[in-house]
């Protein structure tokens, strides 16, 4: 994974409002409508099967799963938000 400075900054700003020392970004998939979605929170601790990774100094907890999937996948922020750009979806998506 990669992630650009925009992402960076307005991760560190999230990270630091919540204000609870040890706190990473957890990164996760969900079933959507159109098969997997990969989501993005603040979680307090890594979780079981997950993965720490640190990025520009920001810890992230990452299903061990989907470390396959992120390895291409930057992290960009705009005017929408987050996205991730490079993942790869499946090719019977519907979105």
């Amino acid at each position: 994974m990669k992630i650009t400075d925009q992402a960076q900054v307005e991760l560190k700003k999230a990270l630091d409002s919540f204000d609870k020392p040890g706190s990473g970004i957890h990164v996760y998939s969900t079933q959507g409508c159109c098969g997997p979605s990969i989501q993005m929170d603040i979680a307090t601790q890594i979780g079981n099967g997950e993965t720490a990774i640190s990025l520009e100094g920001i810890d992230f907890f990452v299903a061990s799963d989907l470390m396959p999937k992120l390895a291409e996948v930057t992290i960009e922020f705009g005017t929408n938000g987050f996205r991730l750009t490079g993942l790869k979806k499946a090719s019977n998506s519907c979105c």
